[in-house]
This record gives C-alpha cells, structure tokens and sequence, in this order.
C-alpha cells in the first residue's frame, strides 16, 4: 500500500501539473511604428493566458515595449520589457522617469522564453509575459508603447510610440501552434497588420 502512495505521489509531481507551452516562431498579430522600422508580432497563448511577443528591428540597437492601463498615454508610470543586445538580455523595467536613472529593473523577474539576437542587421527580441503578472494584467484595453534605440547602447529612443493590440482575434489555440486570425466574408484571413503613427505622448 505504501507503495502505491509513493507511486501516485511521483506521478503527479511528474504529470500532475499541464506543461507550459511554448510561444510557436509565426505569430499572428503584428502592429508597426510608421517611418521606425520597428515592428512588434504578438499573439495569446491560450492554454498559458499568456502574452507571446517578438520585437524585430531592421537595424542593430536596443527595443523595447511597454503597457499602461486603458487610456493613459504617456511613458512614466508604464511597466516595460527592454532587450539590451550588448548585455544579452531582455527584462522588465519600470519606467521612472524620463531619464535612463529612472528606468529601474524590476527585483523579481518573470518572464520566460526570452532571446535577444542581431544578424545581418537586424535585431530581433523575445519573450513571453502572462497576462496577470505581479499585478501588472493586460488586455486589449492597455495603451500599449515600443521603442527603438538610435544603437546598441542603452540611451534616449530614436523611435517610439504608441500602439493597439488585439488579443481576441490574435489567439494561439494550441500546442501544435495553430492561431485564430479574423476573418473576412469571402473566406479569407484578414490581415492582422496595423500600423501606428506615434501619437502623442499626454504631459
């Protein structure tokens, strides 16, 4: 009988728990900042409740992305991810103020999946965040940020704006990396492609 505790016991420590999923290499949602050259694919894991995002730059310098909470449009104040090519990193930060003292690594991290990689001039981040994390919940409502550096070194953004993602219509429904894209009348996908202006940052 003892046995068969320990038995059970084990299997469930092995197989009791589902087992994350991974963000697939094609996501289905894209948004782009006008003139940057920087654009963000994303897409929602359903079974994690999880943000898949992947930052590709058409040059070599630092990106990064952002949120706040449905209608406030500016950078301080907003919880971000930042890739730093020379460090080989991508982490979270909180956005202090508007000077590089005032971006401040955030203690606990926890994001997973993370890569930041260059190759013929381009640079291309990473990551998976889950929808609810340590406070900070994303949705469609969230004012979204990204933002490019002018190098590879850590400073003032060339670029940067504002953007709207749409997490009901870009859905990963599965482990074998099958998405949920909109679709039109005529039966085929609608593209998932926006593209951002900058906007204004408020005062």
């Amino acid at each position: 009988t003892t046995m068969k505790y320990i038995s059970a016991a084990l299997f469930f420590a092995l197989f009791g728990a589902a087992a994350a999923e991974s963000c697939p290499d094609d996501l289905p949602g894209k948004v782009e900042l006008e003139g940057s050259g920087l654009a963000f694919h994303y897409g929602i894991l359903e079974a994690d409740q999880a943000l898949c995002g992947k930052l590709v730059s058409n040059d070599e310098a630092w990106v990064g992305f952002g949120a706040q909470p449905a209608g406030v449009r500016q950078m301080i104040g907003a919880h971000s991810i930042i890739a730093l090519p020379l460090e080989n990193t991508v982490q979270q930060y909180s956005l202090n103020a508007k000077i590089a003292e005032g971006i401040v690594r955030i203690e606990k991290q926890t994001l997973t999946e993370t890569s930041v990689t260059q190759e013929d001039g381009t640079t291309v981040a990473t990551f998976k965040q889950l929808l609810s994390d340590e406070g900070v919940v994303l949705t469609s409502d969230n004012v979204y940020l990204l933002a490019k550096g002018s190098s590879n070194d850590f400073g003032y953004h060339a670029n940067r704006g504002f953007v709207t993602l749409d997490f009901e219509t870009n859905v990963i429904s599965s482990s074998t990396g099958s998405t949920e894209a909109p679709m039109t009348t005529g039966g085929t996908e609608a593209s998932s492609t926006t593209t951002s202006t900058g906007g204004t940052e408020a005062s």
